[in-house]
């Protein structure tokens, strides 16, 4: 803790946002690795509902689907609502499955937009800690008394490195995680279609 005030210290006024925004970061690393995951999004008794479908039982897995609390499962419960009740085409089926899969793209990509401001904006943060620094070093240049232009020197330059390090600190994982869970928020919405086909070819 106490390394922690000296290096807050030592990096100037920049430190305290870049601070702010690495624990932002990090919470929203956090809670997109507890939410994104397929087990989520993907119904636990998919795999019995398309069982029921090829068995031409769509009774039976509208049922199962009907139990089922995920995004997902409650689309393949409408594609059968519609399917059943009114009697879709596979075109007007496929229709819906695209329409609903878009509806999860921000449930998807939620606080991704955070990670990405993030990582923009401490370089720029780091940066103006980078020059009040600087101003620092130019300043103890016009001082008479030596010993205070050399502190001013050590401290000015010391401000204009920490500062810069930690924007970079803060940007650099920031960054990582936006592309890791853009990927495999991608990912997670190709399956979920790909489960969708499957599931309207099995009833149309």
């Amino acid at each position: 803790m106490e390394q922690m005030l000296l290096l807050l210290k030592a990096g100037g006024l920049a430190m305290y946002p870049l601070l702010l925004l690495s624990i932002v970061s990090w919470a929203v690393v956090v809670e997109r690795f507890i939410n994104l995951r397929s087990s989520n999004f993907i119904p636990k008794n998919l795999k019995d509902a398309k069982a029921l479908l090829l068995a031409k039982d769509l009774d039976g897995a509208f049922k199962v689907l009907s139990l089922d609390p995920t995004p997902f499962g409650k689309t393949l419960y409408l594609l059968l609502e519609n399917h059943i009740k009114h009697g879709l085409s596979k075109r007007e089926l496929m229709d819906i499955v695209r329409s609903e899969i878009d509806l999860l793209v921000p449930k998807v990509e939620k606080n991704l937009a955070i990670l990405s401001t993030i990582a923009s904006l401490s370089p720029l943060i780091g940066l103006f800690g980078t020059i009040t620094g600087l101003i620092k070093v130019f300043r103890s240049f016009s001082l008479n008394q030596s010993e205070t232009a050399l502190n001013l020197l050590s401290a000015g330059i010391g401000e204009a490195l920490v500062a810069a390090a930690t924007g970079l600190a803060v940007a650099i994982p920031a960054l990582f995680f936006y592309w890791i869970f853009r990927i495999w928020g991608n990912s997670i919405l190709n399956k979920l279609e790909e489960e969708a086909i499957e599931v309207v070819r099995a009833i149309s």
